[in-house]
């Protein structure tokens, strides 16, 4: 048993090696992704990768504040509440049990669901940017 958890021990900086190497990979691959989806150069595409991930870390920041105080977890439920109940009847009523058509979300009801559901779960707003940036480009 010792000899097994002492193994264990040494291997550690291995397997924190392994867990480094990958992420290093996958950044890069994200890079080499954004590079040919843009057509921009590698710095730029860098950037765009950084801010995302910068902005996904503000986002899980903002959801740790958020469950930790009891009033920010009661408007964001009540905002998120009648879209969850509708989504919950249109996909287990009228489409698992086939028992009802809900007619769908229009004009300005639509603008709202959309603009609840991007605040609590985000969207990547730097990725967006640096499409049109170079769309237009």
């Amino acid at each position: 048993m010792l000899t097994a958890i002492l193994a264990f021990f040494q291997a550690i900086p291995a397997i924190t090696g392994g867990i480094n190497n990958f992420v290093s990979k996958y950044f890069d691959s994200k890079v080499q992704i954004t590079v040919a989806r843009y057509g921009c150069d590698a710095g730029v595409a860098k950037a765009l990768v950084t801010g995302i991930v910068a902005e996904g870390q503000t986002r899980v920041d903002f959801l740790k504040v958020a469950s930790q105080s009891w009033f920010l977890m009661l408007i964001l439920g009540g905002f998120a509440f009648p879209i969850i109940a509708f989504m919950t009847k249109v996909v287990v009523w009228d489409t698992m049990l086939g028992w009802g058509s809900t007619p769908e979300i229009k004009g300005e009801v639509a603008t709202w669901v959309n603009i609840v559901i991007t605040g609590i779960f985000g969207s990547t707003s730097v990725l967006g940017v640096g499409a049109m940036y170079f769309s237009k480009r």
